[in-house]
């Protein structure tokens, strides 16, 4: 009797411990898939309640986890406060990279990288800031598995294609605001009265009338020298001298596209008159 009494008592037992087991390891799968979708505060709750159950070599795990999804929470907690300011975004990437250290499976935070960086790329793309769009682009592209990776890698080459034209001597077609000489037309006229040689040839001969020149200035609002040419002359000399004098005008006010100077050509022309 005694000894039925005794295998009927660890039979309970084992039952209750079984059943207390299950729990824990319920608990911990459960927490473990509101872990990975980003859910910290539900995440949080079931690592709490597996940790009051008895779970043997799973204590070290839960543990871990627990801290893991209370680290993730505070930096929710930060980002939601930095999401009021409207230049946080370098602070915030920052944030969300360090919830992806604990959990590389939340497709939350990856998606709020992905969407950050290509606002921010296409931002900077629309201003022709190329170098800046492309390194968010780059960005964009290291989230393999997003909506906008075709595209982010597509416009890295773009990027990198203007970038070196606006370095490399590329001559925007169109402008915000054209280069004007910083002091003006009246500067114009001083280096010109100034410095014009009338070409003995075209004394002699009585030449006189306008010579066109084309030339291209620099984003820092100097002529470029080898750019200077003459569209429409009247020779005599008079082509070789306005191309001398368009040559010692690099006091300009560069040309500007959405906010930054540029390279830019334009026309003008010098006057010849005999008096």
């Amino acid at each position: 009797m005694k000894i039925l009494l005794i295998c009927t008592l660890l039979l309970l037992s084992s039952a209750i411990y079984g059943q207390s087991d299950t729990s824990a390891i319920h608990y911990k799968a459960q927490a473990d898939r509101f872990f990975e979708k980003g859910q910290y505060e539900l995440a949080k709750q079931n690592y709490q309640k597996a940790q009051q159950l008895p779970s043997g070599d799973t204590d070290d795990y839960i543990n871990a986890q627990l801290e893991a999804s209370e680290r993730c929470l505070g930096f929710l907690r930060s980002i939601e406060e930095l999401s009021k300011d409207p230049n946080s975004h370098k602070a915030l990437f920052f944030i969300y990279e360090k919830i992806l250290d604990l959990n590389p499976k939340d497709s939350l935070s990856k998606h709020a990288i992905v969407q950050g960086h290509w606002q921010i790329a296409k931002q900077k793309y629309g201003q022709a800031e190329y170098k800046t769009a492309a390194e968010s682009f780059k960005k964009v592209i290291e989230y393999p598995d997003n909506a906008f990776f075709a595209e982010a890698k597509s416009m890295i080459d773009s990027c990198e294609y203007y970038s070196k034209r606006l370095t490399e001597g590329y001559i925007a077609p169109e402008v915000d605001s054209v280069a004007t000489y910083s002091t003006g037309l009246k500067g114009i006229s001083s280096i010109i009265s100034s410095n014009m040689q009338y070409p003995e040839a075209a004394l002699s001969k009585k030449v006189s009338g306008k010579v066109w020149v084309s030339f291209v200035l620099t984003e820092k609002g100097k002529v470029v020298p080898e750019s200077v040419k003459v569209v429409r002359g009247i020779g005599s000399g008079c082509d070789e001298e306005a191309v001398r004098l368009i040559k010692m005008m690099n006091n300009w006010t560069p040309a500007y596209l959405k906010g930054r100077p540029v390279r830019f050509q334009t026309v003008m022309h010098i006057s010849f008159n005999l008096q």
